[in-house]
């Protein structure tokens, strides 16, 4: 493995086993430990193999920065239980994933890939998201799992976890066309050829021809420090009012009517974030019978730069 496949699984991997074990923790309300490892190419039968029994097959559909389908693959024994702790109970498992623990179980990995993609997209610079997240209960078999995946070979990235009733092993399954894309998108494909030397005929030639005039730029030069360069990048704004925290179990039990209690008072400044930072505070108004935000406070043209390098 070279230096570049190296850095390719500890980034991927790691952005993977880290939004893994923060989702986990944070809904089920117990602590997880988890770390990743590159595992091998696997044929789809090598894949219907991994695990003994029913396995949970996870597909989710890139439509934006990527094109192609992520998978993962664990048993139905630990993915049941998984849900189970989510829903407030002890870990027991059951022998089918229907209704809302299924839903339970895509919101997961939802939530999963979109820790996951955040990261890798700082890496790479570029957003990446899911379309959506597909939950499939499937038998191991070679053509169940074929009809699923479709042929070719997987490279599988294993993310073993470990809490105190729970432990398991949940494999990272990338179709080679998604990979490459992937490493392209982080700069982590091989070098291309060196050119060949020039010949001691072709220097004589170069060094004899007479000197290329540089071109009269028609314009003034070009500021690179320019700050107009940045102005058209569109970033996303929220109007944030408040926030909570809720097990999966209270999620799933919302209804239409049903009350949400923020960590806000209804006096307290609303916040502006773009790109995810903090920037201005102000309050909701309405502007033509639409809701608009007014702002009272904000950071000096500075401090906002800074905050959204």
């Amino acid at each position: 493995m070279d230096t570049r496949d190296t850095e390719f699984f500890q980034k991927v991997g790691g952005a993977f086993a880290e939004s893994m074990a923060s989702v986990f923790s944070m809904l089920t309300g117990r602590e997880f430990q988890m770390k990743s490892a590159p595992g091998e190419l696997l044929e789809t039968t090598a894949i219907a193999a991994l695990h003994e029994g029913t396995g949970i097959l996870v597909k989710a559909n890139y439509q934006k920065g990527l094109n192609g389908t992520l998978f993962f693959t664990l048993p139905l024994k630990e993915g049941t239980m998984l849900v189970d702790l989510m829903l407030g109970g002890e870990g027991a498992s059951v022998d089918e994933l229907v209704g809302d623990s299924k839903d339970a179980l895509a919101e997961t990995f939802n939530q999963v890939m979109g820790s996951a993609n955040q990261t890798l997209s700082d890496l790479a610079g570029e957003t990446f998201a899911i379309a959506n997240v597909e939950i499939l209960a499937i038998q191991p078999d070679a053509a169940a799992f074929a009809e699923q995946l479709g042929q070719g070979a997987f490279q599988d990235i294993t993310l073993p976890t470990a809490q105190d009733s729970l432990s398991t092993t949940v494999h990272l399954l990338f179709p080679d066309l998604l990979l490459q894309q992937l490493k392209r998108k982080l700069g982590l494909v091989e070098a291309p050829a060196a050119a060949p030397e020039p010949s001691p005929a072709s220097v004589a030639a170069i060094l004899a021809a007479p000197p290329r005039q540089a071109p009269v730029a028609s314009g003034p030069p070009t500021d690179s420090g320019n700050l107009d360069l940045l102005l058209d990048i569109q970033l996303p704004v929220v109007v944030r009012m408040g926030q909570t925290e809720m097990q999966m179990g209270e999620l799933l039990k919302l209804t239409p009517g049903s009350i949400l209690e923020l960590n806000r008072s209804a006096d307290a400044p609303v916040e502006l974030l773009v790109n995810g930072k903090l920037i201005a505070k102000g309050e909701v108004v309405v502007v033509d019978g639409n809701f608009a935000f007014r702002i009272t406070e904000i950071d000096t043209r500075a401090a906002r730069i800074r905050s959204l390098a």
